[in-house]
């Protein structure tokens, strides 16, 4: 049963709190931009001339234009799957011979000369000549797999080739109907299989040389990308960066720091010193290092924090459940022939998590600064990626180096360095509201 005047007690407190309406306002603000931010900041989507020519004939409206709209999707089928088409048949009888030659019927011999010469008609990578002999099962895989893409492309583009056929024998109205709905398939093709990442800063300029904030760029730009973009989507990779972060290293600290509490002895003993020898690694080091063996990037910085943050959590937990695992409920539990782990989910955890739920939400900001120096380093996500480290790092050369006029690129600092306050601000103001609404302490 919810007590309902704990609950009412809890949101009395919760109101009351003018740092935690604070927290909330400033966390649900950041949910809403990471949430619109495709529509606040459209992504620069590359365009394929032939669609953009059916596009703008097709708002025309005007007839006259016919011919050149079909032989516009022409241009588009025949580029992205003409290929296809011209080579099925042969991607097609080496699907045959790999078939024989599993079953026996056809010698290595032949076979590879039939990879040979595909490689040398260009119709598959030259590096199946060397794969078909080292390593003759996995050559065979990759093919197989390659078929099944020629395969899947080849019947797209016969599709579309009989659509376009189809749409060459309508009139009129029906006609330009046809053709929009031609092109949002094309289109929506197309947007699925580029090569696009949203993420990337739009170059709006050549210059390196930041410029002020406008009407077109209100945060101005800096190493040619627009700044309003890197700090909106920004936005989404904090999210990214916090949430992921603190919810890995979260659930691995809890799993080892309960289990170490919970069966005591050689166990704890073996998982404490594991832990320590990670708390003893410095963790700017072991990210260079990390970074150093994966590549930089984003994920990889991620990788290398989920990988080092999670003993906070396991020594929490664990401190938490040597002080709850000799109660009697627990006992009772144990008495009863309740499974270990069972009693651990189930019993203790509930009793015991509350102070991991507060640590975590605290963290979350600490975790995005800490990416965000990564970047700042050099070690994080790349030059042009929408992260307020790396827009911060590239700033860093204007400030340190523009002399007695450095101030006059504030904006390349001011932006990203108050998306950043703000969001660190709001987590820690909505973890110490959560500390104070939950501590038993405080509830005298």
């Amino acid at each position: 049963m919810v007590n309902k005047e704990e609950v009412k007690r809890t949101l009395k407190k919760l109101f009351s709190n003018t740092g935690a309406i604070v927290g909330f306002i400033l966390v649900s603000f950041f949910i809403v931009i990471a949430i619109l931010a495709p529509i606040i900041q459209p992504p620069d989507i590359p365009q394929d001339s032939d669609l953009s020519n059916i596009k703008q004939l097709i708002d025309e409206g005007d007839l006259n234009n016919r011919e050149t709209i079909i032989g516009n999707f022409k241009g588009f089928q025949d580029l992205y799957f003409g290929f296809y088409m011209m080579d099925f048949d042969t991607i097609k009888s080496l699907k045959n011979d790999m078939d024989s030659y599993k079953k026996g019927d056809l010698s290595f011999e032949e076979l590879k000369g039939t990879i040979n010469d595909l490689t040398d008609l260009y119709i598959i990578d030259i590096s199946y000549s060397t794969l078909i002999e080292e390593n003759t099962e996995q050559a065979i895989k990759n093919l197989e797999e390659e078929y099944k893409r020629y395969e899947r492309n080849y019947n797209m583009g016969v599709e579309y080739q009989e659509k376009i056929e189809k749409l060459e024998k309508l009139e009129d109205n029906k006609f330009l109907s046809q053709s929009k709905k031609l092109y949002d398939e094309f289109q929506s093709f197309y947007i699925n299989n580029i090569q696009f990442d949203p993420y990337i800063m739009p170059l709006k300029t050549l210059q390196n040389e930041p410029q002020p904030p406008s009407k077109e760029h209100p945060f101005g730009i800096s190493n040619g990308r627009d700044i309003f973009y890197g700090v909106v989507w920004g936005t989404r990779t904090a999210f990214k960066i916090g949430l992921s972060v603190v919810t890995v290293a979260t659930l691995v600290g809890l799993f080892i720091g309960s289990v170490s509490a919970y069966f005591g002895g050689w166990v704890d003993e073996v998982l404490m010193r594991i832990t320590d020898i990670f708390l003893s690694i410095p963790f700017i080091l072991s990210a260079m290092v990390l970074t150093s063996i994966l590549g930089t990037g984003i994920d990889k910085v991620m990788i290398a924090m989920m990988v080092f943050t999670w003993m906070a959590t396991a020594r929490l937990i664990r401190g938490n459940i040597l002080q709850e695992k000799n109660e009697q409920y627990v006992s009772a539990a144990r008495a009863l022939g309740v499974p270990n782990w069972k009693i651990i989910i189930k019993h203790i955890l509930p009793n015991t998590i509350f102070p991991v739920v507060i640590q975590a939400t605290m963290r979350i900001g600490s975790m995005v600064i800490t990416a965000s120096g990564l970047s700042f380093l050099g070690l994080g996500a790349p030059q042009g990626y929408a992260d307020w480290g790396s827009i911060l790092s590239y700033a860093r050369n204007w400030m340190l180096g523009g002399g007695s006029n450095a101030l006059q690129y504030w904006y390349t600092v001011v932006f990203p360095g108050v998306a950043m306050i703000l969001f660190v601000l709001g987590w820690n103001l909505v973890g110490d509201a959560l500390r104070d609404i939950f501590d038993p302490k405080n509830r005298m």
